[in-house]
Formats: structure tokens, C-alpha cells, sequence
């Protein structure tokens, strides 16, 4: 490698201020912080405390009945972002992640099947060559992996949501100094009024591949929105598709519920902390003399593990449909409101779903796919190898 390159990669680009409303910084970044990753610690530390200092059996019963009824939410709420989802020609019931659950278990117990056999192969063969005082048993391993398990819990988390806030401030590479002209400008202004909102100010701007083949994105501040369109499609298709793909990510928009978004992630980062500080504290306690956990309540609290574990993988499956059922309804939203004399609504929908001349690249985007499915006409189906 030269050493201008080299060099070169030792520098980072500037923070452009002008990006700000597209990004999470400062206090809003360490609001999200504690709420995402501090708030759910520091509720996994006092059930453990809880757990290990007080009646256990009290306290196990009391963490049986809370996980029942996160897992009752999960499943409701689950099962109705799959009802919605249904009419957008996408398929998923409870019955179908309930099965999915276990396969993955399945799979995951056997994929450690043989790691675990030669771990025990091999220090079975260590412990019989050493002194009974060996500085390596097995059972101080254990109980050294249901310690570090705590942790690593703690480090998934977080590494979640550093990807989240990453993948929410690139978002937008660039913004353009150039604007899209005054009649566009102000036909969003009022498109903006209509749908609830103060004022919308947009720029033209650099946007990076998206999951969902997404021509604009918008921010929501105040009550005012912030508008990013990419400066290729503003080129590259006619105004009134411009109008289109912006009022899209003014619906968008408005049936955003950040708040309701992270009250979940809350509750997901919160019972996946519980559930594996628990499972690290059965492991320490099997393997060791310390009974922070008494014998008898060991099966109870495995127990509660697994409803834990379960109430959470129901609501991790819900969080990852909130994001595709928002896009569809998006789409379907802005269809209804532009629907005039003007434009009919199979015009937009086609507008909406043919991009491949401003975005070749939009084909191949996983999410972009749902939502041209959902953009097709009812009449309008696959041609088939015998008709050909």
C-alpha cells in the first residue's frame, strides 16, 4: 500500500452540520443510550440481585408471570403486524416463528454437539495427566463462561445499537446545494400541511443504497420535516414523479411511531439482558459450591429462562416486521392521497414500483422486492413455462 493511501486512511471526513437533522447526536444519541442499554442493565442487575438475595421462590413466580405476559404481547402483537402484512401479499403467523424457535434451537444444539464433545474429550484426557490440584477443571471453566455469559449479553446490545445508530446517521451521504424548483417546493409545502405537518424544507442530496429502494428520506423535527431527495431521480424522472416519490416519504412519515418502535426495542434489550444473566448464573451456581441459587430452585429458574426466552423471540419478531409493514403501508398511504382526476391510482403504483431507470440497482434490494409485489396489480400475474 503507498503511503498516500495509508495516510489517507487515517483521516475521516468532517461532520457536515447541515446533515444534523438526519442523524442522532448528541443529547438525543445519550437519551437513547440509557433507554436502549443502561435502563435494560440496570433491571437485569436488580432481578439477579433479587433473585439471589431474596425468596426465590416468590421471586421466580413473580418472573414466570411477567415473562407470560410479555410472551401474551409478543404473540398479539405479532400475530397482528402479520394480519396487516397478509393483504401485502407477505406470509408469517406465531405458529410459523413458534416453529422457527425450535429449529434454531435444534440447530444450535446440534452444532455444538461436536465442539462440546471434544472439550470434554480433551480435558478428560487433561485432568486424568494432572494433579488433582490442577489450575484447569472443567468446573471453573463453567462457571467462568456463566460469568462472561453476563457480559456478553451486555456487549450484543450494545453492539446493536451502535449498528443502529450508525445505520440511521448514513442514511444520507450528501446534500446538494441545489434545491428542487420553487413549484415543486411548494406543492410539498402544502402536501406536507395536509398530512399534519408545520413546514417541510428539502434539499437534493447523495443517498446511499437502501434496503428499501427509498428515493427520499425524510426527518421529522418539531413538527417540521426535513427532506432529502436524491439528486439523481430529481434528473432523471418528471417532476410530477418527483411529487410522488417525496409526498411517499411524507406518509412515511406520518405513520412513523419512533416512540413505539423503541418502547419494544426496550422491552427486547431488557428481557435478553434478564434472560441470559439468569442462564450465566444456573451455569456458575451448577458448577460450583457457591448455591446462589438453592437446588431446589434450579428447575424453577431454568424454567423461566426459557418463558423469558420465548416472550422475547416474539418480540424480536415483531420489531423486524415493524420496519417492512411501515414501508407497504407507506406506499399504499401515499397512493390514496394522491389518487386525483390527475393521476389514477394504478399511475402511481406503477411509479412507485418501476424505479429500475433511476435506481438500476433498486432489482436487487431485499425490502424493495415486498413492496413491488405489494404495488402490483390484482389483474396481473406471473407468466408461466406453459404458456410460453
Amino acid at each position: 500500500m503507498s503511503e498516500y493511501e495509508i495516510s489517507l486512511g487515517m483521516h475521516k471526513k468532517a461532520h457536515d452540520p447541515e446533515l444534523d437533522p438526519f442523524m442522532i447526536l448528541g443529547k438525543e444519541k445519550l437519551v437513547l443510550f440509557i433507554q436502549l442499554i443502561v435502563l435494560p442493565v440496570i433491571l437485569a442487575s436488580i432481578t439477579v440481585l433479587f433473585v439471589i438475595f431474596f425468596d426465590q421462590g416468590v421471586i421466580l413466580s413473580i418472573l414466570a408471570i411477567i415473562g407470560l405476559i410479555f410472551l401474551l404481547i409478543g404473540v398479539i402483537a405479532t400475530q397482528r403486524i402479520y394480519r396487516r402484512m397478509r393483504k401485502f401479499h407477505v406470509t408469517g403467523s406465531v405458529i410459523q416463528d413458534f416453529i422457527r424457535i425450535l429449529e434454531i434451537f435444534g440447530l444450535r444444539i446440534q452444532s455444538a454437539l461436536y465442539p462440546l464433545f471434544f472439550l470434554m474429550l480433551f480435558f478428560s484426557l487433561f485432568t486424568q495427566n494432572t494433579e488433582e490440584t490442577s489450575t484447569l477443571p472443567l468446573d471453573s471453566i463453567m462457571q467462568i463462561l456463566g460469568l462472561v455469559l453476563v457480559f456478553i449479553g451486555v456487549l450484543l446490545i450494545l453492539n446493536s445499537f451502535l449498528n443502529h445508530i450508525d445505520g440511521y446517521n448514513q442514511r444520507v451521504m450528501a446534500l446538494d446545494d441545489r434545491t428542487p424548483n420553487e413549484k415543486v417546493r411548494h406543492e410539498l409545502k402544502d402536501w406536507g400541511k395536509r398530512l399534519g405537518f408545520n413546514d417541510v424544507k428539502i434539499r437534493l442530496a447523495a443517498l446511499p443504497p437502501n434496503y428499501f429502494g427509498k428515493l427520499a428520506v425524510g426527518s421529522n423535527i418539531d413538527n417540521t420535516v426535513f427532506l432529502a431527495y436524491s439528486k439523481i431521480a430529481h434528473f432523471q424522472c418528471e417532476e410530477d414523479f418527483s411529487i410522488i416519490y417525496c409526498v411517499r416519504e411524507l406518509c412515511w412519515l406520518s405513520l412513523e411511531s419512533r416512540f413505539k418502535y423503541y418502547l419494544y426495542y426496550l422491552i427486547h434489550n431488557t428481557l435478553y439482558t434478564i434472560y441470559l444473566a439468569l442462564f450465566g448464573l444456573i451455569i456458575y451456581c451448577a458448577t460450583s459450591k457457591n448455591y446462589l441459587i438453592a437446588e431446589k430452585s434450579l428447575v424453577p429458574c431454568i424454567i423461566v429462562v426459557v418463558i423469558i426466552m420465548f416472550s422475547d423471540s416474539f418480540i424480536k419478531a415483531y420489531i423486524s416486521s415493524y420496519a417492512l409493514l411501515l414501508e407497504l403501508e407507506s406506499d399504499i398511504k401515499a397512493v390514496e392521497v394522491l389518487s386525483s382526476d390527475k393521476h389514477s391510482p394504478e399511475e402511481i403504483k406503477r411509479a412507485l414500483r418501476l424505479i429500475e431507470k433511476i435506481d438500476p440497482l433498486s432489482t436487487g434490494y431485499p425490502g424493495f422486492k415486498y413492496r413491488r409485489t405489494a404495488l402490483m396489480p390484482e389483474s396481473e400475474r406471473k407468466t408461466y413455462w406453459d404458456e410460453l
